[in-house]
């Protein structure tokens, strides 16, 4: 199977898919680093240097507008929404209601969830059920275990926070399987234009929210604002503008069945940053629960790449 799919694109494909995990792991930090802001103002942040950069871009943000029809503005629009501003106040909320290490293993599923959805024969089967019952295992191990365990050192997390988590998943599955689809229709369109196109739609949506349910001007001189300035910019360029570049070079290369699972890399790099961020060690029951829920990714993703028999 490799050595039929395997070529020169399809290799930076896969090297540039599993290069976003060491960007994509940031988000799941910023919002246990910015304690003193709120969600909405770390998304505004992300996407205030995430649309400056696109700005430079903005000829090419104009010719990808004016070449789409009503639908192609409108799957565009979505897109943002789906992968950009919308999703990211919802990742960051629901990040501050659990933490780093809770958010980084429910949008692990993301290997599983965009292959399962995004058409391919071998997700559907039989094969992906034990790899599912074990992810599906650890994530309740890590959510309610320390519910048993109430009074000691063990945190309990929010389940409304972990609800919000779920529908980042989906969210975020839609964005993979109809971002990839949109560039395969408009072969016109570059990745990086396209990642243009997202920052500039994203800051233009996150503007009025901000001046609607925040004071700008008070947040630059809240105390932290340096640390939020440096944060805001590492995401903004980092793991949005050129993340969603290598992603979106990724997208156009390599199939959904196999694109998917190359976000394994943003999970082992969120538990990385968060453990490191917190200077200790996984807890017996979240070392179980990381242990079940990557064998379970690793099964399912061999599951949907193994040849259905003839």
């Amino acid at each position: 199977m490799w050595r039929q799919n395997s070529n020169p694109d399809l290799l930076k494909g896969l090297i540039a898919g599993a290069s976003t995990g060491v960007f994509w792991g940031l988000p799941f930090l910023a919002p246990q680093v910015l304690t003193g802001f709120s969600a909405l103002e770390i998304a505004f942040g992300r996407f205030f240097f995430f649309g400056w950069v696109s700005l430079a871009f903005l000829g090419s943000v104009r010719r990808i507008w004016k070449g789409l029809a009503p639908s192609g503005r409108l799957r565009l629009l979505l897109l943002s929404a789906s992968g950009f501003w919308a999703y990211s106040i919802a990742l960051f909320w629901g990040i501050q209601r659990t933490d780093g290490i809770v958010s980084s293993l429910i949008l692990g599923l993301l290997p599983i969830t965009i292959p399962l959805f995004g058409g391919g024969r071998a997700a559907r089967g039989l094969r992906v059920l034990p790899g599912l019952f074990m992810i599906f295992s650890g994530l309740v191990v890590l959510v309610l275990i320390p519910w048993f365990r109430q009074g000691g050192e063990i945190k309990v997390h929010d389940p409304l926070g972990t609800l919000v988590l779920v529908a980042c998943l989906a969210s975020w599955t839609w964005y993979a399987i109809a971002n990839g689809n949109f560039l395969r229709a408009h072969p016109w369109i570059s990745g990086k234009d396209l990642s243009s196109a997202m920052g500039v739609t994203s800051l233009i949506f996150m503007v009025p929210l901000l001046f609607a349910f925040s004071d700008p001007v008070e947040i630059v001189a809240r105390p932290g604002a340096g640390g939020y300035l440096a944060v805001a910019a590492g995401l903004g360029i980092g793991s949005s503008w050129f993340a969603n570049w290598l992603w979106n070079y990724c997208s156009g290369k390599v199939p959904h069945s196999i694109a998917g699972t190359l976000l394994v890399f943003e999970t082992v790099f969120g538990l990385l940053y968060s453990f490191l961020f917190e200077k200790r060690w996984p807890q017996v029951h979240e070392t179980v629960a990381i242990v079940l829920c990557l064998i379970g990714v690793v099964w399912s993703v061999v599951a949907q790449l193994e040849r259905d028999p003839d």
